[in-house]
């Protein structure tokens, strides 16, 4: 990276992860300027030229000047030279998803390893299910120009088939999500089910009944079902 040219966020990003290596290969000079420079890119009011808002949907709003908007703060570990070149993989790995990557990372409070590359994983799959759904929307349209007459019918129909692909493929991405998201949380229990029992008050009024059940086998069960009929009235 040239010093001549100022850092895109993603760069500073990576330059971070570059620095906990340098700092563990002992030259703490060279690591602390790169965390400087790297600070002054990711701090917010260096690429806004109004206030710093929250906008639609709860996303961050910056009228940015030459670069993305984005806060960065990345949780990083300074442990011996395998964390840290892990950590710089990690990141270079998550290639044009990065700052997605990055901020998925921060939001669940990614405590190890394990959960930031979860974590990356989630912002891989939701870039690429929303990439694809965006892919079958623009497809979907050449077959809407075709059905009014002003596309052939040969590319009408290969546009159908492929708008048909590229939303299975964002079904199958977004189910991949819903199941990391699962395996997280499964993760963080520790495996554990937590079950929650609901009591409930059955208030019968006169000439009514109630049913209370309790253990009920299936067919074919030996055990006998038990529980009783409860009835108010003649």
């Amino acid at each position: 990276m040239s010093a001549q040219r100022k850092l895109t966020i993603e760069e500073a990003v990576l330059s971070q992860s570059l620095a906990d290596i340098h700092r563990a290969e002992g030259s703490v000079a060279q690591a602390d300027a790169m965390d400087a420079a790297a600070v002054e890119v990711l701090d917010p009011m260096a690429h806004v030229t109004g206030p710093v808002t929250i906008g639609r949907g709860g996303e961050v709003a910056l009228a940015d000047r030459n670069s993305y908007p984005g806060i960065i703060n990345t949780v990083r570990e300074k442990q011996d030279m395998v964390t840290a070149r892990a950590s710089h993989a990690r990141l270079d790995l998550t290639g044009n998803g990065l700052l997605m990557a990055v901020d998925a990372a921060d939001s669940i409070k990614a405590g190890n390893s394990l959960e930031k590359m979860l974590a990356h994983q989630l912002a891989a799959l939701h870039r690429l299910g929303m990439k694809f759904a965006a892919k079958a929307e623009t497809l979907l349209g050449q077959v809407d120009l075709g059905i009014s007459g002003n596309r052939p019918a040969h590319e009408t129909q290969a546009a159908s088939v492929e708008a048909s692909r590229c939303a299975a493929t964002a079904v199958r991405a977004f189910g991949g999500y819903a199941e990391a998201m699962l395996a997280l949380d499964r993760v963080r229990r520790g495996g554990k089910q937590t079950v929650t029992v609901v009591h409930q008050n059955v208030a019968v009024g006169p000439g009514g009944q109630a049913v209370v059940a309790g253990a009920v086998r299936g067919r074919g069960s030996k055990g006998k079902r038990t529980g009783g009929v409860r009835k108010n009235g003649p």
